[in-house]
C-alpha cells in the first residue's frame, strides 16, 4: 500500500505489485508526449495490465510528436512468451520503440518510468516491488533521463522482436 512521504505530498512510497500496476498505468495515462521505460524484463505483471497498454496506445496516437521508448536488459522472456507492449510497438513502430540494452548503467538493479518532464516511477530493484512515485520530480527525472539516454544510444533493436512484414 502506498504511503505519502513526509518530505512531499507529491512523493508516495510504494511497496506492492498493486502500487506499481496502478502508478505505471497512471503515469502512462498522464504523459502528454514522452514516456521512457527502463526494465530488466518488462515485468508482465506491471506492464501488461490492460490499463497501461491502453494508456500507452492512446499516448502514441494522441500527438504527432508523441514518443515511447522502452529499454530492456533481457529480451528472452519477451521472445519466449510474447508481451502486449512488444505487440503494440510492432503495430506503432514510429511511435513506440523497444531496444535491448548493451552496456551497464551505474545501478544495474533499478527500473523506472519517466513521464514528460517531472513524473517518475522508480523501483530500487526491478525484482522487488519497492520504490516510489513522484509527480513533481524534475531534478530526479533529469538525472534518470540522462542515464537512460546514454544507455539508449548504445542499445539496439532486437531482431527477434521485430515484426516480419510479408
Amino acid at each position: 500500500m502506498s504511503t505519502v512521504s513526509t518530505v512531499s505530498d507529491d512523493l508516495l512510497l510504494l511497496d506492492s505489485l498493486e502500487d506499481f500496476q496502478k502508478y505505471a498505468a497512471m503515469l502512462s495515462a498522464n504523459a502528454r508526449r514522452h514516456l521512457d521505460i527502463l526494465s530488466h524484463t518488462l515485468d508482465p505483471l506491471v506492464y501488461e495490465c490492460p490499463e497501461t497498454v491502453d494508456a500507452l496506445s492512446a499516448l502514441a496516437r494522441r500527438h504527432k510528436l508523441a514518443r515511447v521508448r522502452i529499454l530492456v536488459q533481457d529480451t528472452l522472456p519477451l521472445i519466449e512468451r510474447g508481451h502486449a507492449l512488444v505487440r503494440l510497438a510492432q503495430r506503432l513502430p514510429s511511435k513506440i520503440e523497444l531496444r535491448k540494452q548493451h552496456g551497464e548503467l551505474e545501478n544495474t538493479d533499478m527500473a523506472f518510468v519517466l513521464a514528460d518532464s517531472e513524473q517518475v516511477l522508480y523501483k530500487h530493484d526491478d525484482r522487488l516491488y519497492r520504490g516510489f512515485v513522484n509527480f513533481k520530480a524534475p531534478a530526479e527525472l533529469r538525472s534518470l533521463r540522462e542515464a537512460f539516454v546514454r544507455a539508449w544510444e548504445y542499445a539496439q533493436p532486437d531482431p527477434q522482436l521485430q515484426q516480419l512484414h510479408l
